[in-house]
């Protein structure tokens, strides 16, 4: 995971789309935030200019709009090829969403709050837990140097 790649937002929808920019624009994360409408554009875009992200945020709705089985071909590849997390948001509730979300690795299911200030909230604590997480590859680095300086 690259922590210092940029966050990748999969909306459609302007409103939602300002809705980010604006929290996102707020909480001045040093992270580059890219926009995308669907999530084969963001996969050929990611791909071809080799960046590596640090999160995908995705209106899980725009995984039914499309063909679903190709949606989650490409949003499982998002997550794996990236190394990544990928995380779906929605104002709805809806078990079949939640089932499908997790029928592959890496991904989490956020109901969007009602409230702006909550909301900000919650892409806030989510940036931050995700900054402090360390991938497994970091993890085996990290125990090695350790192991080395005892010896």
């Amino acid at each position: 995971m690259n922590k210092k790649g940029p966050i990748v937002l999969i909306e459609n929808n302007q409103g939602d789309r300002n809705l980010f920019m604006e929290i996102f624009s707020e909480l001045n994360f040093s992270n580059e935030v890219l926009y995308f409408n669907a999530a084969n554009d963001a996969y050929h875009y990611l791909t071809k200019k080799e960046i590596e992200p640090f999160l995908i945020f995705s209106d899980i709705v725009l995984l039914n709009m499309d063909d679903n089985q190709s949606a989650f071909i490409t949003y499982k590849n998002l997550s794996l090829e990236l190394n990544c997390p990928c995380l779906f948001f929605t104002t709805v509730f809806n078990q079949c969403f939640v089932i499908d979300v997790y029928s592959f690795p890496t991904q989490r299911y956020l109901v969007k709050p009602y409230s702006y200030e909550k909301f900000r909230d919650v892409i806030k604590k989510i940036i931050e837990y995700w900054s402090l997480t360390e991938s497994i590859a970091q993890f085996d680095i990290t125990a090695r140097e350790k192991d080395s300086e005892r010896s």
